[in-house]
């Protein structure tokens, strides 16, 4: 059995059983898999782990809480659907700039990356995507190139949806 969706003008069928699954990611072909641990985990962890745990777990569950404002409320045009770009550029609540994550718990990761902005934003897609890994919803990943055609919309980073409520 599979699970269709369409998405980004694309018609995807998944195999039923990857719906249990934590995250799949569908490459621009097409092709399908499911991660249960993260890609270059040691090479992640050498990064994260220099952050004490207190500020892992404010991180963590920041992006928790707006995945779960997501699926508790899916945007009406939007559905479910989530991009790391958008989320990383979102006006901050203190300062009213969009991309500044000073005084939010995202700010540890430009720290923590060497006040590099691309190595910062590449590394909290990946914090995103191992959060996504640890949840319960299925979550399905995709990069497709531009990201939504219809509206326009290009975007870096990865996008993240639940198909059954995009």
């Amino acid at each position: 059995m599979l699970v269709k969706f369409d998405f980004s003008r694309k018609q995807y069928e998944i195999p039923k059983e990857f719906s249990l699954m934590a995250l799949i990611e569908i490459t621009e072909d097409g092709r399908c898999f499911s991660l249960i641990e993260l890609p270059y985990l040691d090479e992640f962890n050498a990064t994260w782990l220099r952050l004490p745990e207190h500020e892992r777990d404010d991180i963590e569950a920041e992006i928790n809480r707006r995945l779960d404002e997501l699926v508790n409320s899916p945007d009406p045009n939007w559905g479910t659907i989530t991009n790391t770009s958008i989320e990383g550029g979102k006006p901050n609540t203190i300062t009213g700039i969009r991309g500044d994550w000073g005084g939010t718990p995202f700010q540890r990761i430009y720290d923590v990356c060497g006040y590099h902005e691309e190595v910062a934003g590449m590394f909290y897609g990946n914090v995103w995507k191992r959060v996504i890994i640890n949840r319960d919803e299925t979550w399905y990943g995709i990069r497709p190139d531009p990201t939504f055609p219809r509206r326009g919309i290009e975007l870096l980073g990865k996008t993240y949806f639940l198909p059954d409520r995009a």
